[in-house]
């Protein structure tokens, strides 16, 4: 049996140790599973498109925050978007290459939001809309230990794109310079660009830089905060793309995917496997690129607009890293404007789930955990400006096997037996042939064949190199691989 290993897109297709392709499908240790498609949620769209998801864990519960370009909005107990802006609304720029995107916290009961573009904002238990917290303007905010701090800040009309500036201990509401209060700021001067990035913890935080990272640690007055630097020449290439789940951070580099693990190990995830193929798909938009975490199931998703994509704006792609695992997977076909983790609504009748289809293509069973009240999971808008959740059935998956060939010669694939595990669904599972006389050559693709009611899809393909596509159409659980029957040819 040929095995479907890791995703191995930037290494040559002969003797590959993964797969060239694994499309809408989610690593695990042996094969994948299936990737669930997007489902709206919602039935009113925001104004404007997204750029803020936010899941706030408050006392009574989890409560969805997004932004748009002039909102800031709170869901309902039905989850419907509401209007919760403060007077006179925002003012975001759309402009490209200074897109600005809502930057959220939460400290204690209180939710702190951040657009750049107008200060610094709060929403406290009870209030009816956003208020101003500090006359700060600020691109990106974290909590590290009992402060908040603010990356990248406006203040009194300059701005400081190398400042860190930090809130008064255990107070997000005084930023006055203070030795009684510990509120203070650090520029971090150099060559190292400007903050594209700040991530909080228990007892210290990471700063992103354009080509440098950053380690700040508490240390009490009178220095309050010790800064260190731990990479130089490799930060953050797209400020969304970084995100953080337990004590690894996730993210972009100019040269590829990385993971930071509890502030000191910096180590690539993405070379010779997807590096090469994900800078050569993204068209454009580098700043439209959203990471999130989805820990249903061990994952990072990113957002991005690759080829195939029509609209402006709007991300088709998603690149997949099961962190688990250690493996990568791709999925396509989609419209999303933000991606980003939130909450849900409980899905407490038969009748709530009708929004995600019909009850015989769910992809879990009916009490499943996925379905009830204050879920963190993957979340994000379509480009219909609706929020949503990957809870519908199986995406249309594609996997083509690494290129093999049969004892050094031509040979014929007589028969191929794809290893899916579809649990009685009716679920269509075809395998497309391609092969090649030689390197020099592309592959020529043949007929998809339908696999027979005894599990067989007959094939008559020659060619001295081989890859099979199996294609998945229908709710499955996972796919292993494929058995070949082959018959080896002459030399000639």
């Amino acid at each position: 049996m040929i095995e479907l290993g890791d995703l191995q897109a930037d290494l040559p297709a002969l003797k590959n140790s993964g797969a060239i392709q694994v499309d809408n499908v989610i690593p695990l240790a042996k094969g994948y599973k299936s990737f669930n498609s997007f489902v709206e949620l919602t039935t009113t769209p925001t104004t404007n498109n997204p750029v803020g998801l936010f899941p706030h864990l408050a006392t009574s519960g989890a409560i969805n925050y997004c932004g748009d370009q002039t909102k800031l909005y709170q869901a309902n107990a039905s989850g419907t978007f509401i209007d919760k802006s403060k007077a006179g609304g925002y003012n975001n720029s759309t402009t490209a290459g200074s897109k600005d995107y809502w930057s959220f916290v939460s400290f204690g009961d209180r939710v702190i939001a951040s657009n750049f573009a107008d200060n610094i904002q709060k929403f406290d238990t009870g209030d009816s809309a956003f208020s101003d917290l500090v006359s700060v303007k600020a691109k990106y905010l974290a909590v590290i230990s009992q402060f908040v701090f603010a990356g990248y800040t406006i203040e009194g009309g300059t701005t400081y794109s190398q400042r860190l500036k930090w809130s008064g201990l255990n107070n997000s509401a005084q930023w006055t310079s203070s030795q009684s209060t510990q509120s203070g700021f650090q520029d971090i001067r150099g060559d190292h660009g400007v903050i594209q990035g700040v991530v909080g913890g228990e007892s210290f935080g990471i700063v992103f830089f354009e080509r440098a990272i950053f380690r700040i640690d508490y240390v009490g007055t009178p220095l309050i905060w010790s800064i260190s630097k731990i990479s130089d020449n490799i930060g953050a290439f797209s400020p969304k793309s970084i995100v953080s789940f337990g004590d690894t951070i996730y993210f972009l580099a100019q040269d590829g995917f990385y993971s930071l693990e509890k502030g000191q190990k910096l180590t690539p995830i993405g070379i010779g496997r997807v590096n090469e193929f994900f800078y050569s798909d993204i068209t454009s938009d580098f700043e439209n690129i959203c990471g999130s975490v989805d820990p249903d199931n061990s994952i990072i998703v990113w957002s991005y607009r690759g080829v195939g994509a029509t609209t402006s704006g709007v991300n088709n792609k998603l690149l997949i890293y099961n962190f688990s695992v250690r493996k990568w997977s791709t999925a396509s076909g989609l419209s999303i404007v933000f991606l980003g983790s939130a909450s849900q609504t409980a899905f407490t009748t038969l009748e709530s789930l009708d929004v995600l289809g019909s009850i015989d293509n769910l992809p879990y069973s009916l009490d499943s955990f996925r379905f009830t009240e204050d879920i963190i999971s993957l979340g994000a808008f379509s480009s219909d400006k609706k929020f949503g959740k990957f809870l519908g059935g199986s995406l249309p998956a594609t996997i083509t096997t690494t290129e093999f060939e049969v004892e050094g010669r031509r040979s014929t694939l007589i028969s191929a037996r794809p290893i899916v595990d579809a649990n009685g669904e009716t679920t269509t599972v075809t395998v497309t042939p391609s092969q090649r006389p030689s390197q020099i050559v592309s592959p020529i693709e043949g007929q998809a064949v339908s696999v027979r009611d005894n599990g067989d899809c007959p094939l008559r393909s020659t060619g001295r190199y081989h890859r099979l596509k199996i294609n998945i159409n229908g709710n499955f659980k996972n796919v292993l691989g494929v058995d070949v029957d082959q018959r080896p040819e002459g030399k000639r």
